[in-house]
């Protein structure tokens, strides 16, 4: 499948960031425009900088959106152009997006955060996948740019302990001959809970049917989740494709920003998914059960953060009602569909499936000891 790709970067006071790898999406996006004769385009929307960040990519070629075509770098075949959309004041990550989604030209939308080093090869398999309408996303494998190890792979999903758990992973033995085993990760398209908004790539005009990033979830966390989990309810699918290949500087932009302050907005926004999303009356049951718990010990286990976000997220209660409303009349899959779906992945002789990091570096020492 060949397609024309629009890709979308939210910037925020990340100039050092664009310098270290933009020139990655640059070269990434000029190999897959050259090879598939395929139009391209980058669109970076800056979020409220206050650093140098709009002058330097003003410097680079970019365009401001509306301000007429923008400038298109030519190669042998490569059809580049370069858009940049200004928010005057910070919106957050999720309200940046859906603005370079409405913004965007072409029907898929390659999703990248600005500290993320693109493999040169990175666009054409996620835009294979696409050939199926099922699918929502599809998004790629990470690896951390400063230790070097696996960071990104398939995610599982599954209810327990009364909150739906999303990030354990997995990843998928090439076959289950100790020979083959060798191969580990290398297998494509695998059904994922969530595609992380950091490398990831979206079908546009679904993203906006489904509404886009929930404002109820700015400026950050649990949107991509969320917004996957919604494409789940209704039928679609996310994948995971090990042969798209990102390194990731992870949280650069979040390190500047009061640790105390994120912990409970991440918390507030946890909180609000399951209250939107999770429909299924006896799992509810038991998740209200537990944040009661939760808030009751709260002060026990020295943890007044969760009360806090259990105010924040009960003060915006209308509207997720309101939202939550919507969503179980879109719904075309129950919670247990999905989390079944995810069951019969995880008993696949061929998936190894893990909560830590360490126990996959254990098995890729195992699989070269035994080769």
């Amino acid at each position: 499948m060949t397609s024309a790709v629009s890709i979308v970067i939210p910037n925020w006071n990340g100039l050092e960031l664009l310098k270290r790898f933009f020139p990655s999406v640059v070269a990434a996006a000029i190999r897959y425009s050259e090879e598939f004769r395929a139009p391209i385009e980058i669109i970076v929307v800056d979020d409220g900088s206050i650093d140098a960040s709009v002058d330097w990519l003003l410097s680079r070629g970019f365009e401001e959106y509306g301000s007429g075509a923008a400038k298109r770098r030519q190669g042998e075949g490569a059809n580049l152009s370069l858009k940049l959309l200004r928010n005057e004041a910070n919106c957050g990550f999720g309200p940046a997006c859906n603005r370079g989604f409405e913004a965007a030209s072409y029907p898929l939308v390659f999703l990248l955060n600005n500290d993320v080093e693109v493999d040169v090869n990175a666009i054409a398999p996620l835009v294979e996948n696409f050939a199926d309408a099922s699918v929502f996303a599809a998004h790629c494998r990470v690896f951390d740019l400063e230790s070097g190890r696996e960071c990104g792979t398939g995610k599982l999903g599954s209810f327990s302990g009364g909150f739906i758990r999303v990030h354990r992973s997995y990843v998928r033995l090439a076959g289950t001959g100790r020979e083959e085993g060798t191969a580990l990760g290398r297998t494509s398209l695998q059904y994922s809970m969530f595609a992380g908004g950091g490398s990831a790539m979206f079908d546009r005009k679904k993203f906006l049917e489904i509404g886009g990033f929930d404002a109820l979830l700015a400026p950050i966390y649990w949107e991509d989740v969320d917004i996957s989990y919604r494409a789940w309810k209704r039928g679609l699918s996310v994948l995971y494709d090990s042969r798209s290949l990102v390194r990731h500087r992870v949280s650069s932009t979040m390190r500047t920003v009061n640790q105390r302050r994120l912990r409970r907005m991440q918390q507030r926004n946890r909180l609000i998914y399951h209250w939107i999303n999770l429909h299924d009356r006896r799992l509810m049951a038991l998740h209200l059960m537990w944040v009661a718990l939760l808030a009751l010990t709260a002060p026990l286990r020295f943890q007044p953060g969760f009360l806090m976000s259990l105010v924040a997220a009960l003060k915006k209660l209308p509207r997720i009602r309101e939202r939550r409303r919507e969503e179980k009349q879109a719904a075309r899959r129950s919670d247990r569909e999905i989390f079944n779906i995810f069951d019969s992945l995880e008993d696949q002789s061929d998936v190894f499936a893990y909560d830590d990091e360490g126990d996959l570096q254990k098995l890729r020492r195992t699989i070269i000891g035994q080769a």
